[in-house]
């Protein structure tokens, strides 16, 4: 009990490098979860795939952990039997393998697969558990998307006349969207040229064979060929009753393991090229549960509107903006990360704590030793918020400096003091958004 009370708290400190990668605790040590590292797709760009076989005995519980996604990643996790329709249950936990966020079993669920969809920062953790007398085999397959960042939204709106110091001409040229369309190829040409092929290879032999008048012969041989077949074939062995009954009950597990392979195959297919488009579906995303309460899924609130020349990124004054929005965004949301692995890695160490708590008044020797390091843990935190508010204000020095190249390109169209009008109203909405 000491030595595993010790394992937690050395979990918990080894999060204040503010790289939150934690496995659901626990002070069992008979619990050794078996850990699915998610390594890259080798068809989707930036999607991270993992897949395994396993076994389950009767009665028991096996433990597995996801590792190796991201914040903006939409995880996909499927389990299924390999053999038959047993009854599989899948529990999915946050923080700790007794904290259930949702249950699923094989049997209600379609086809057979079980599909849990979530999102998390910390490492993914789920049991499966059979009451099944012998035992199953079963399948893991996880996907995670591509990384979407776009659920903050876009602040800019369209500038008024009011809020542009000169009228400028619209003479910008239009842009002339060329649609190109690949010739269509014919995939079957190769089968007509096979066919073509056979037939004059056929022409040839017959030919040569009716000028040496050896037809008949030919048709006795072919004949003769088809009966010697069908008489070895009749005195093939037949098999058993039970081997007959075994062929067929491996030949059924096969039919249903590939029809849930391919529907699983099909399903990351539509998942990923879903993922892949410039605009997701809103429909998408909102069937992905967020694991825990410190990730983020909305417009933050109260966040300003700001005018802008070109608000939208599709038309012809896009140009100038492009590369200022990029950087804009992408400092808007590394900020939005690095607040969430702080949350995470406070509800995570607060969730130990608490545990440890818990669990010390068992025994004299252990609640000894988990005060002595649970002091250990408390002045590690402040560690943990130096490093917060040192990494946050680099990340603001680095968000001001996109404001002010979004200053330059609406100085451009006529935007004088762009950010002392509304730049820097924006900026100090993200300055106390992400304080802790």
């Amino acid at each position: 009990m000491k030595t595993a009370t010790i394992r937690l708290i050395l979990i918990a400190i080894t999060l204040c490098n503010l790289n939150l990668s934690a496995q659901p605790y626990t002070l069992d040590d008979k619990i050794k979860p078996l850990k699915l590292e998610l390594a890259k797709h080798p068809k989707y760009k930036e999607v991270k795939y993992n897949e395994g076989n396993y076994s389950i005995g009767s009665n028991k519980i096996n433990y597995h952990y996801i590792k190796g996604h991201d914040i903006y990643q939409f995880v996909d996790i499927f389990i299924f039997a390999k053999n038959g329709n047993p009854n599989l249950i899948a529990e999915i936990v946050f923080n700790t393998w007794n904290n259930i966020e949702d249950t699923k079993n094989t049997s209600s669920s379609e086809n057979g697969i079980i599909n849990f969809k979530v999102r998390s920062y910390q490492d993914i953790g789920f049991m499966i558990k059979s009451s099944e007398n012998t035992n199953v085999d079963y399948s893991i397959i996880v996907n995670a998307s591509q990384p979407i960042m776009k659920y903050l939204g876009s602040p800019f709106i369209k500038a008024t006349e009011k809020d542009l110091n000169t009228q400028k001409a619209n003479n910008s040229p239009s842009t002339t969207r060329i649609s190109t369309s690949d010739s269509s190829i014919e995939r079957g040409w190769w089968v007509y040229l096979l066919i073509g092929f056979l037939l004059l290879v056929v022409g040839l032999l017959v030919g040569k064979l009716m000028n040496r008048n050896k037809g008949l012969p030919l048709i006795i041989v072919v004949i003769f060929l088809g009966i010697g077949t069908e008489s070895h074939s009749q005195q093939r062995p037949q098999p058993s009753e039970a081997q007959q009954m075994e062929i067929d009950e491996r030949e059924r597990n096969n039919s249903i393991h590939n029809t849930r392979r391919g529907q699983i195959d099909a399903g990351i297919s539509r998942i990923n090229d879903a993922f892949g488009t410039a605009d997701v579906a809103e429909e998408l995303i909102l069937q992905y549960r967020n694991l825990g309460s410190c990730l983020g899924s909305g417009p933050p609130p109260g966040q300003p509107r700001i005018p802008s020349f070109c608000p939208d990124e599709e038309s012809s004054c896009a140009s100038c903006f492009s590369s200022a929005r990029a950087n804009f965004n992408r400092s808007r949301y590394n900020l939005e990360k690095l607040q969430t692995i702080y949350n995470c890695s406070r509800g995570y160490i607060d969730a130990a704590i608490a545990f440890g708590d818990n669990v010390s008044g068992y025994h004299g020797v252990v609640g000894l030793v988990w005060q002595s390091k649970k002091r250990e843990i408390e002045r590690s935190v402040i560690d943990l918020e130096k490093a917060y508010d040192k990494k946050r204000l680099e990340m603001l020095q680095t968000f001001h400096e996109t404001l002010v190249e979004l200053d330059r390109c609406e100085r451009e169209h006529g935007m004088a003091d762009w950010y002392d009008r509304f730049g820097v109203m924006f900026y100090n909405f993200v300055e106390m958004r992400y304080h802790r």
